[in-house]
C-alpha cells in the first residue's frame, strides 16, 4: 500500500482531528456486581486548556484489508509536546511491528488553533519507543479511485466525545462551501511548510487552491465558538495539511 498515497489530506485530517487531553488514563474497572446490581459509570471527563499555538504530533496505525482499512490515532497531547528528537527518530515500520498494522503513518508536527478541550472517556497511554501517546479517535480509512486516499478538501467522519473551544481572545480562520458548509482550521500544519507560522494564517487565502465556489476568511468571534460532538465530526484539510472541523 502506497504510503504517500495514504497521508493525503483528508487522511491527515483524521489524524489532525484525533485529540487528546492531559491527565490520567480512565480508572480501571471495579468488580462486577452483577445484573441486579449494576450501575452504568458515569463518563470521566479530561479537560485541557491553554492549548492555543501548542505543538504535539500523531501515529495513524492502519488496521484491515482493502477496501476495509481502520485507522487508530494516537496523540501526544497533554503528554508531551512532541519533542523534536524524539519525534524525528519514529520508525514507522518499527511501531507496525509491534502494532501488528499494515502500515503506520507520521502526522505532524501540528499547532493548536482551539483554546481548550473537553475529552469524554478518553482512551489508554501507550510508549512508542520512548513518544508517549494516548489512543484518541478511530475512522474508516476512505478509499478513493481503488486506493487509499482522498483529495484536499474533501471529507472525513471520525468518531470522538469531545468539547472543542476556540478563545473569542484569537481571530479563526474558515472554509466557506457555496452550500452554506462552514470548516474553522482547528490546527494548522508543518508537514508541507515547515516555515508556516501562527501570524501567516490570515494570508493563507492567498496560498490555497481552493474548490470553485469555495471561499477562506478570518473572523473575530463575538464569544467563544464551542463545538460539541457526541458520536462523529466531520473534518477536512487544505492542500497543506491544515485541518478545519465542520462548524455549520
Amino acid at each position: 500500500m502506497p504510503t504517500a498515497r495514504l497521508c493525503t489530506a483528508a487522511i491527515c485530517a483524521a489524524l489532525a482531528a484525533g485529540l487528546a487531553g492531559a491527565g490520567a488514563g480512565p480508572a480501571a474497572a471495579g468488580p462486577d456486581p452483577g445484573p441486579a446490581t449494576a450501575a452504568k459509570a458515569p463518563p470521566k471527563v479530561l479537560t485541557s486548556t491553554g492549548m492555543y499555538g501548542r505543538r504535539y504530533c500523531e501515529y495513524l496505525v492502519v488496521k484491515g484489508k482493502l477496501p476495509d482499512l481502520t485507522g487508530t490515532v494516537w496523540n501526544t497531547y497533554g503528554l508531551n509536546t512532541c519533542p523534536k528528537a524524539l519525534w524525528e527518530a519514529s520508525d514507522a515500520k518499527r511501531i507496525a511491528a509491534e502494532q501488528g498494522a499494515l502500515t503506520v503513518l507520521l502526522n505532524g508536527p501540528r499547532f493548536w488553533l482551539i483554546d481548550r478541550v473537553k475529552l469524554t472517556n478518553p482512551g489508554p497511554i501507550h510508549d512508542f519507543f520512548g513518544l508517549r501517546m494516548r489512543e484518541a479517535t478511530a475512522f474508516q480509512v476512505p478509499i478513493h479511485d481503488g486506493v487509499p486516499s482522498q483529495p484536499p478538501y474533501g471529507e472525513v467522519t471520525v468518531n470522538r466525545h469531545t468539547s472543542f473551544i476556540w478563545s473569542r481572545k484569537h481571530k479563526v480562520q474558515e472554509l466557506l462551501a457555496p452550500d452554506g458548509r462552514i470548516y474553522t482550521m482547528q490546527a494548522y500544519s508543518h508537514i508541507v511548510d515547515t516555515t508556516l507560522r501562527l501570524g501567516d494564517l490570515p494570508k493563507l487565502g492567498s496560498r490555497l487552491q481552493l474548490p470553485a465556489g469555495w471561499r477562506f476568511r478570518v473572523r473575530t468571534l463575538k464569544r467563544d465558538l464551542v463545538l460539541r460532538t457526541t458520536t462523529a465530526a466531520t473534518v477536512i484539510q487544505d492542500e497543506l495539511q491544515n485541518t478545519y472541523q465542520r462548524s455549520r
